[in-house]
């Protein structure tokens, strides 16, 4: 298992001998999954570092309705959305399946901790890794699977809603950071928002949003 590891860029810059020494003293779980078997669902709270130590899996992005969006494999060795095992929002973007037999290595946040502590090269890849942009499946990508600027912001709106659990929010980006996450520019997305703000959908003050007509953000999600 160490032998596959050393390919796996956290840890970068270590041998087998080293990567097996520093499982042994930090508490992990090993799982095995056949070929087909679900993972884990979209909106699972993601606890654990996940380490796809062999096989492959198919990560899939649904809109609300759960058609699928985009599909993306993933071969071993490889982390398992990383960027989400330390957000405050840790809930899981995308369905995970098995494409083959898969084998998961599972480090608990507090045991991965643990390792980070012990050996600090494993801090500094992890670092690296969360630190470059595009390099895993990120809330970005979930919006690129969608055709329209409304679809995009509709789904970004009503994904707002669920966390906070109220039609009204405060939004935490600006219009250029939400163009950046949805890989829009900025006058196409306000022109958007505008015609929302026309139509009634939705109310904006500043950085305060009400969405007054849900089910047309939900008929916009679908495109």
């Amino acid at each position: 298992m160490s032998r596959s590891l050393s390919h796996l860029s956290l840890f970068n810059g270590m041998n087998t001998l080293e990567i097996s020494r520093l499982l042994d003293v930090c508490r992990h779980s090993v799982k095995t999954y056949s070929k087909g078997e679900i993972i884990a669902l979209k909106g699972a709270r993601y606890h654990s570092l996940m380490i796809l130590s062999q096989g492959s899996i198919s990560a899939e992005t649904t809109d609300r309705e759960d058609a699928v969006l985009k599909k993306e494999t993933i071969q071993a060795p490889s982390l398992i959305t990383p960027t989400h095992l330390f957000a405050e929002d840790n809930r899981l973007p995308v369905n995970i399946t098995a494409r083959t037999a898969v084998q998961l290595i599972l480090i608990a946040q507090d045991d991965f901790c643990t390792m980070m502590q012990k050996d600090q090269r494993v801090l500094k890849n992890f670092l690296e890794i969360i630190s470059t942009p595009n390099s895993y499946i990120s809330e970005s990508v979930v919006y690129l699977t969608y055709k329209t600027i409304k679809g995009k912001f509709a789904n970004y709106l009503l994904d707002r809603i669920e966390r906070h659990g109220s039609n009204s929010f405060r939004n935490d980006l600006t219009q250029r950071e939400m163009a950046e996450l949805f890989g829009v520019t900025r006058p196409a997305l306000a022109r958007a928002i505008g015609e929302l703000v026309d139509e009634g959908t939705i109310y904006v003050k500043g950085k305060e949003i009400n969405v007054l007509f849900i089910e047309k953000l939900r008929h916009y999600a679908k495109y």
